[in-house]
């Protein structure tokens, strides 16, 4: 039996416009280097991700743990912390820093990764998915939620979500949130294979 042309035509038209909305539009990017997880920013210096810490908990600079056993950092060859944290009732806050490229004295580390974290239950991890939407928007992955990734440049399969690498991602899994920038890696290691380069001379 022949199908009607004009029948599968209309009956495909129909499919498609009962397709929900994400389905039709690109997905959303968004640079993450501008969003913020309690205050922090990718790009501060160590006094500033400590300054917004402390003026979005409303707490003192003393109730910030900072890294107790700083290594030699790789830029500016000097003992430097690594990290600082903020825990109270579970809730853990944690800012991790790279030397910052170019070389600035005066501010020598640059947070390249903030991540926020509640105690596992299924109605924290249901409260950071709304949370996260009312703060930074739809995100770029949609309809995917595991994880939940924002992002500048992600790709037309929601499936693939947010290549990590290239980019800054904000990315959250159930109850773990985490905005990671790796520009500040990749300069540091840059730097260090620069400052490996010797001219031959035999």
């Amino acid at each position: 039996m022949r199908l009607n042309k004009k029948l599968v035509l209309a009956s495909i038209c129909v499919w498609f416009s009962a397709l929900p909305m994400y389905a039709m539009s690109a997905p959303r990017s968004v640079d993450v280097r501008e969003f913020d997880i309690a205050g922090v920013k990718t790009g501060m210096d160590f006094e500033q991700a400590v300054a917004a810490a402390t003026q979005h908990y409303k707490i003192q600079r003393n109730d910030i743990k900072v890294d107790p056993f700083p290594t030699v950092n790789l830029v500016t060859q000097t003992k430097l912390p690594t990290y600082f944290t903020y825990e109270k009732d579970g809730v853990k806050l944690t800012v991790n820093f790279e030397g910052r490229v170019p070389l600035n004295p005066s501010h020598p580390l640059t947070v390249s990764m903030v991540s926020y974290e509640l105690p596992w239950s299924q109605q924290n991890s249901a409260a950071m998915a709304n949370a996260a939407r009312d703060k930074y928007g739809e995100h770029s992955n949609a309809p995917n939620n595991l994880p939940m990734q924002w992002c500048e440049k992600p790709s037309s399969n929601p499936g693939m979500g947010c290549a990590r690498g290239d980019q800054a991602v904000l990315e959250l899994s159930q109850v773990r949130m985490t905005l990671t920038d790796p520009a500040w890696q990749k300069a540091r290691i840059s730097f260090m294979n620069d400052s490996q380069k010797r001219k031959p001379s035999f």
